[in-house]
């Protein structure tokens, strides 16, 4: 029971860390565009974009996180950069606690 309790945490941790990677990365295009409007069109003006298949937020997504935007000195970008981040972090963490629970409960019944 204590081990589902755990699962379902993690994994609900894990959605919405998903969730608010997303929703961050939507506001750092539309700081973007608002605040740097020339940077904006460099990068073909990309919108966040649940089809994965746009290369325009693929190639955004790369940027973000290889922190080409540095050079803009923009403390709004620098601050939504770090949340994304961090709800990376959560992200992985809660996954593999979830995975972890899941080869533990397989070990459990197996044996």
């Amino acid at each position: 029971m204590t081990l589902n309790l755990f699962f379902i945490t993690a994994t609900a941790l894990f959605i919405i860390a998903v969730l608010k990677q997303l929703l961050e990365t939507n506001a750092f295009l539309n700081r973007l565009r608002d605040n740097h409007p020339s940077r904006y069109e460099a990068m073909g003006r990309p919108r966040w974009n649940i089809q994965f298949g746009d290369p325009r937020f693929r190639e955004a997504v790369k940027y973000i996180r290889a922190h080409k935007f540095a050079d803009l000195d923009d403390p709004e970008l620098e601050r939504i950069y770090k949340a994304i981040k961090r709800a990376d972090r959560v992200a992985i963490v809660s996954a593999v606690i979830a995975i972890l629970i899941t080869l533990l409960e397989v070990m459990r019944t197996a044996g």
